[in-house]
């Protein structure tokens, strides 16, 4: 790695000036969920790409914007990295709870305060960063290619449609997203896949309109009729029985377990946190962040149906409805549950029930044995001298790197460059000097290792 040592001494001396291009970021809102400042942010990004020599571009979506760039190595037969994550941010409020002005950008110390300083103008800013470093140094040793999502924060809607339309221009030899701070204990974290979900809900009916209890011994209710549909789904300890609803689930392979067993889970921590005093099916230690992780939920997120308020009120409701979201595992999709949902209510004779649903996430997954799960791990040992947490999954669901990577059938992966407290979402956001910095270097590596593995691995080579 010794020709990444100009590369590396290059961002240290000139880290003034790329901790103040993060502050020009960060200065111009772009909070998604209100549409504040979000297409002047996109402008200002692909400006900034251009200045390293990205050529950059802002398409349109059926939402917001999505940033894209391109540049290509300064060598021939280079593998192609395609790098995803966002240039929106959660909103503000409140704003008096800040110390410093949340767009203000202002350094503190070793931190930069401000919404999206972490969340993710900093995981983004690095990568235009090793961009313009690798160029002054050592040359680019891969093509890349960067997606920069203005939705992510609103639940990347836009995405899906937008990949399929451009799913020539994406193509890449594998995928990396960064996005958030590193796990307690300020160690580095990579996860290599992530949860798909899917929301339904139900909607039962009874008479045309509300009527007195009394008519209960003529009238069905359709709340009852709500109860014994859910209660044909899923069985009391915990097995979900909709017709066929485990096919598709791939259990974990050998090397995920060990990645499991290597965690560091805690029982008595986990279920201080939750509050509980024990987990669903008795499950304990490592079978238990299995089951976080591997396996399937029929969860209802909530119900509603007649009169809840204070004092009684004798009713007998004309309509009730129950929202479920189902967090899924590879391989299972979206609509094929809400289908399998479907049927399962005709069976069991709740075909009256109506069914309405969303367009889901669907899951994801890349094997740790991949070549390039393994050199973005080398690449944080390298940068950040300890060993990485590397997650086989995560029980969120997002649509970013390893999602793309699934997509495209790439291997693909996500880490982060933020402090472990970078306090997400909230007031007083922030990432430290030191981590932007290092981030910036952690990207440069591990664009060389991939660079460097193309002579070693080319079966990743795939056609772009």
């Amino acid at each position: 790695m010794g020709q990444l040592d100009a590369t590396y001494c290059y961002i240290d001396e000139h880290a003034a000036g790329m901790v103040a291009d993060l502050q020009r970021l960060v200065r111009q809102p772009s909070i998604s969920s209100t549409n504040v400042g979000v297409r002047e942010c996109a402008r200002l990004l692909a400006a900034m790409m251009g200045e390293v020599g990205i050529s950059a571009r802002v398409i349109e979506t059926d939402g917001l914007p999505v940033v894209y760039g391109s540049i290509l190595a300064d060598r021939p037969n280079a593998p192609t990295l395609l790098i995803y994550t966002h240039y929106d941010v959660q909103p503000a409020d409140p704003e008096a709870a800040w110390e410093a002005p949340p767009f203000e950008a202002r350094i503190v110390g070793d931190r930069i305060i401000g919404r999206g300083t972490t969340d993710a103008k900093g995981n983004l800013m690095v990568h235009l960063k090793a961009v313009e470093a690798l160029r002054a140094t050592c040359g680019l040793p891969i093509n890349v290619k960067f997606i920069f999502d203005g939705e992510e924060e609103s639940g990347s809607p836009s995405l899906p449609a937008f990949f399929e339309r451009h799913r020539a221009l994406l193509a890449a030899d594998a995928v990396l997203s960064f996005d958030g701070g590193f796990d307690a204990g300020d160690v580095p974290r990579i996860t290599l896949g992530s949860s798909g979900l899917v929301s339904v809900t139900l909607r039962a009916h009874g008479a045309k309109k509300d009527l007195h209890s009394a008519r209960a011994r003529l009238v069905p209710n359709p709340a009852w009729k709500l109860v014994w549909a859910l209660a044909s789904m899923k069985s009391r300890d915990g097995t979900i029985t909709i017709d066929g609803f485990y096919d598709h689930v791939r259990p974990p392979t050998e090397a995920e377990r060990r990645l499991l067993e290597q965690a560091g889970w805690d029982d008595a921590a986990q279920l201080r946190d939750l509050g509980v005093d024990r987990f669903l099916g008795g499950v304990t230690g490592v079978d238990a962040l299995q089951q976080l992780l591997y396996a399937p939920t029929c969860n209802i997120s909530g119900i509603a149906a007649g009169y809840v308020g204070l004092g009684r009120k004798t009713l007998l409701p004309a309509v009730a409805e129950v929202n479920l979201d189902f967090r899924l595992v590879a391989d299972q999709r979206p609509q094929d549950i809400v289908e399998k949902v479907k049927t399962h209510l005709v069976r069991n004779g709740f075909g009256d029930i109506e069914v309405f649903s969303e367009s889901g996430v669907e899951p994801s997954r890349t094997s740790p044995d991949t070549p390039f799960a393994r050199l973005v791990a080398d690449a944080a040992r390298i940068v950040y001298q300890r060993e990485p947490r590397i997650a086989p999954t995560s029980d969120a669901s997002g649509r970013q790197g390893v999602w793309f990577a699934t997509k495209l059938g790439v291997p693909g992966a996500g880490s982060a460059i933020g402090p472990p407290d970078w306090r997400g979402h909230a007031a007083n956001e922030f990432i430290t000097l030191s981590h932007y910095i290092a981030g910036v270097k952690y990207a440069a590596t591990i664009w060389t290792l991939f660079g460097d593995q193309q002579t070693t691995a080319p079966e990743l080579a795939v056609s772009r």
